[in-house]
């Protein structure tokens, strides 16, 4: 607990206002996820194909809503754009979330959009870097002025959800940033061969923004499994390739430290080819937390 934390815990305490065992409950470490992406993030797998195993209420686990962190209720909080459909979210949260290591989970999607500064929304421009394009290009530093419109509404997202858990009392703490996108740049051949060096801006663009270490534990997913790929993914080879060599364990010039690529060839899809079903999704999650999980110290509660 900090010293400010500390007098204000202390002032209330003297006064009467609050009982000395509430305010130190209230005021706790807990563990944050961020989590982002594109259509993939967001996800199209239906709350109604989810297993009868699969509990509504996801335990111990918390989703930002914009203005506080709810329960994760399947079919009641909003995950995915709409309460009937989810994300990688809730098998992440199934098997990451414990009775005595709660997780706080703070996501943003943005269907279709790319990592490439190249694009703008789902034209091809090409060129240096611009101020204002629709992508989630993160910039080279702090206030770049051409940082993509994307980036900064989901470090929005990202420190709004922090700030308020700092406000509560809590000492919140960044554990991992989940990734699911790519799609968009593999309709490119700048976009997709370029992709490592792209993936390595974002993540270290993250952690500066949001304060953390520069080897945030970083977990992303090899997009398009599917093969031949619908016809719009010209590039899907190279992507995937540039993908695979920033995993940490790659042995690859782009190999970035405490980084995980999840391979997803044999997860269920939906008729389209692209997007994973209810199956798909669930499986995608608990890959992504299986994979968040090495990078995690045994801290007790």
């Amino acid at each position: 607990m900090d010293l400010r934390l500390a007098t204000a815990v202390a002032l209330l305490v003297t006064a009467g206002t609050l009982p000395a065992a509430e305010v130190m409950k209230a005021a706790k470490p807990v563990d944050v996820y961020l989590l982002g992406g594109q259509s993939n993030m967001q996800g199209s797998g239906k709350v109604a194909d989810l297993p009868a195993d699969v509990k509504k209420e996801v335990p111990h686990t918390f989703f930002w809503n914009g203005k506080t962190f709810e329960p994760l209720v399947l079919g009641k909080t909003n995950t995915a754009g709409r309460v009937t459909t989810f994300g990688p979210e809730v098998g992440f949260a199934l098997d990451t979330a414990t009775a005595d290591r709660p997780i706080y989970l703070i996501k943003y999607h943005a269907s279709g959009m790319p990592l490439h500064h190249g694009f703008n929304a789902g034209e091809w421009v090409g060129g240096d870097p611009a101020p204002g394009r629709r992508t989630f290009y993160p910039g080279e530093k702090v206030d770049d002025a051409n940082t993509g419109t994307l980036y900064a509404a989901m470090v929005k997202q990202f420190r709004a959800g922090v700030t308020h858990l700092t406000e509560q009392g809590h000492t919140p703490t960044v554990r991992g940033f989940v990734w699911m996108q790519g799609e968009a740049d593999a309709k490119q051949k700048d976009s997709a061969t370029t992709y490592a060096a792209s993936l390595n801006r974002l993540r270290k663009r993250v952690a500066e923004d949001l304060k953390c270490a520069a080897d945030l534990p970083f977990v992303f997913g090899q997009v398009l499994p599917h093969d031949p790929p619908a016809a719009r993914f010209t590039h899907r080879k190279e992507i995937r390739e540039q993908m695979a060599a920033c995993d940490s364990a790659s042995g690859k010039p782009a190999a970035m430290k405490n980084t995980t690529m999840v391979s997803t060839d044999g997860f269920s899809l939906l008729p389209d080819t692209v997007h994973y079903d209810a199956a798909g999704q669930l499986k995608l999650g608990r890959a992504f937390a299986a994979a968040m999980k090495k990078f995690q110290p045994a801290m007790p509660r």
